[in-house]
């Protein structure tokens, strides 16, 4: 009788420890994950604001210089269309440094206020994003090792959780890496 006792004590401890293990692991994974959401939803509008000014840009870039900027009509295209945040990202980084460079060809745009005051704008908002960047891969990268090492990743594939691509690692890596998909 006391064997089974021991017996039954040492399973239940032991399916306690699993359950404590499963906890926190979950919960690990679940924190890498939010975070992860977090950046991005703070990525996604930045990248809205820049939009917003990238237009308030144009019309006073074809105001004072008489350019047709048929350019910013690709961005457009895009954010009308259901394209990834990454591909919207990367338009909206090509049409912010076509305005530098037009800045920097026609120095007399930067004398008016109001494209000072979008320049000022964009300059913070390049903070802003490069700092959700820095934060999202931070977290993404714990939930990518999370959900590639044992035994999260079996809790990871019980709740399909899944990792994102890295923002700024098409720059580094041209193809896939490891697996994540970019």
């Amino acid at each position: 009788m006391q064997t089974m006792i021991i017996i039954l004590l040492t399973i239940i401890i032991f399916i306690s420890i699993i359950a404590m293990l499963y906890i926190i692991l979950y919960n690990k994974i679940q924190f890498s994950k939010i975070r992860t959401e977090q950046a991005e939803s703070v990525i996604l509008d930045e990248l809205q604001k820049r939009y917003d000014l990238i237009k308030k840009c144009e019309s006073a870039i074809e105001k004072n210089t008489k350019m047709d900027l048929t350019l910013f009509s690709d961005l457009e295209r895009i954010k009308n269309s259901n394209t990834s945040s990454y591909d919207f990202e990367r338009k909206i980084t090509e049409a912010v440094s076509t305005i530098y460079l037009i800045k920097n060809d026609y120095p007399k745009i930067e004398e008016k206020k109001d494209f000072r005051e979008i320049i000022r704008k964009l300059n913070e908002s390049d903070t802003k994003i490069s700092a959700a960047k820095s934060y999202y891969n931070k977290h993404n990268k714990e939930l990518t090792t999370l959900t590639k090492s044992f035994p999260s990743n079996i809790i990871s594939l019980i709740h399909r959780i899944k990792s994102q691509p890295f923002y700024d690692a098409v720059e580094i890596f041209n193809e896939t890496d490891d697996g994540i998909e970019i």
